[in-house]
C-alpha cells in the first residue's frame, strides 16, 4: 500500500476513467476533510478532495449518507447535482454566497501562514462535529472551496442494530 492511498489510487482512477465520479470515505478521509497537519511530510495538506480529486467525501460512519447517494442516484438524479446530502464533502468553484447556518472557516492559506487560524478552524470543526443542529463549514483552497455538510444525527439503536445483523463477512 502506498503512502497516502487513498489520494494515490483516485488519481489512477481518475487517469483511467476521468468520467466516473468517485466517493472516498473511511478514517484517512474523515480525518482529512479540511486543512489538515500531516505527519509523514510535517506540514499541514489541504483536504483530501484537493489532491485525491475525488468527486465526494463521505465522513464518519456512512451508512445513512450512503443510503440517501445510492437512492438519489437510482431514481436517476445526476451525480453532479448532489450536493446536499448530510455528512458529505464537495469541492466548487469559491463563492461568496453562504448556505444558510453556514460557518466559514480561514482559508487553506491562511492557516498555513499563522498557527492561530489553523487552531481556530480545528475549535470550530470538533465543535461543529458533535452538535445535533451543525452548521455547513466552507473553507477557501485557493481558488475553489471545500463544502462540509452538517453530520446526520446519530443512529437510532434500531439502525445500529439493523446495520450490524447484515451478513458481513
Amino acid at each position: 500500500r502506498p503512502d497516502y492511498a487513498t489520494i494515490v489510487y483516485c488519481n489512477i482512477l481518475k487517469q483511467l476513467y476521468p468520467d466516473v465520479p468517485i466517493v472516498i470515505g473511511g478514517i484517512e478521509a474523515s480525518l482529512r476533510r479540511l486543512t489538515q497537519y500531516d505527519y509523514w511530510s510535517d506540514t499541514l495538506k489541504p483536504g483530501i478532495l484537493v489532491d485525491s480529486k475525488a468527486d465526494l467525501l463521505v465522513y464518519g460512519m456512512g451508512e445513512k449518507p450512503l443510503l440517501e447517494l445510492c437512492n438519489r442516484l437510482a431514481s436517476g438524479e445526476a451525480f453532479a447535482s448532489i450536493q446536499n446530502i448530510r455528512q458529505t464533502v464537495y469541492l466548487q468553484a469559491a463563492t461568496s454566497d453562504d448556505a444558510d447556518n453556514a460557518l466559514r472557516l480561514h482559508s487553506h492559506e491562511e492557516c498555513l501562514m499563522s498557527k492561530r487560524k489553523q487552531a481556530e478552524n480545528f475549535r470550530h470543526i470538533e465543535e461543529e462535529s458533535n452538535r445535533l443542529n451543525a452548521n455547513t463549514l466552507i473553507q477557501q483552497v485557493g481558488s475553489m472551496e471545500l463544502v462540509v455538510n452538517p453530520p446526520f444525527p446519530p443512529l437510532s439503536t434500531e439502525e445500529l442494530d439493523r446495520s450490524y445483523e447484515y451478513p458481513y463477512t
